[in-house]
C-alpha cells in the first residue's frame, strides 16, 4: 500500500520512484528491441492525445494517457514479468505525481515521449536509456517531497478515470 499522507512517509515515495527508475531503464533496453512500427505509430497516436488533455486543461486524462504511455511501453518491452511490475509501480507513481507535484509537466511529457518514440525507432538504445533517465529526473525535479501532499482535489485530477 502506498502512503502519502505526511513527511514521515517520504522514504516509502522515493524508494517508489527508485523502483520506477530501475524498472523504465530496462525496460526501455528491451522496447529497442522488441518495438514495431505499428506500435511506435499507436504510440504517437497517444502522445498527441496526452498533449490535447494537458492543453484543454484536462489534468486528469492527461495523467492517465501518460500513465498508458509507460505501460504499453512495457508491453513493448515484451516481458510479461516486467510489464506486471509497471502496472503496479505506474499507478503509484501517478498517485505520487498527482499529490506532490508542483507546476504543470504536459510539455515535458509531450516532448519527451516523442523524443523517446524517435529514439526507440530509430533503434539507439543509448540514446533512449539517456532519454528516460533525463525525463524521470524531470518528473522528480517537480516534485515536492519534502513537504506535506500539496491540496488539490483528487476528485478533479482523477475525473477521467472515474468516468470509465
Amino acid at each position: 500500500m502506498l502512503y502519502v499522507t505526511n513527511n514521515r512517509k517520504q522514504p516509502r515515495l522515493k524508494q517508489v520512484l527508485k523502483a520506477r527508475e530501475v524498472l523504465e531503464l530496462a525496460i526501455t533496453e528491451l522496447a529497442v528491441d522488441h518495438a514495431t512500427g505499428e506500435q511506435i505509430a499507436s504510440f504517437r497516436q497517444l502522445v498527441e492525445e496526452e498533449h490535447q488533455a494537458f492543453e484543454q486543461g484536462y489534468i486528469g486524462r492527461g495523467n492517465r494517457l501518460s500513465g498508458e504511455f509507460h505501460i504499453q511501453l512495457g508491453d513493448m518491452a515484451n516481458n510479461s514479468p516486467l510489464l506486471s511490475f509497471q502496472r503496479s509501480i505506474v499507478s503509484q507513481t501517478s498517485l505520487i505525481i498527482s499529490l506532490y507535484e508542483v507546476g504543470t509537466r504536459s510539455q515535458y511529457s509531450f516532448d519527451e515521449h516523442n523524443n523517446l518514440l524517435d529514439a526507440i525507432e530509430a533503434g539507439d538504445k543509448a540514446k533512449a536509456i539517456s532519454l528516460m533517465k533525463t525525463y524521470l529526473e524531470h518528473i522528480k525535479s517537480k516534485l515536492a517531497l519534502d513537504e506535506e501532499a500539496i491540496t488539490k482535489d483528487l476528485h478533479a485530477v482523477f475525473s477521467d478515470v472515474i468516468r470509465k
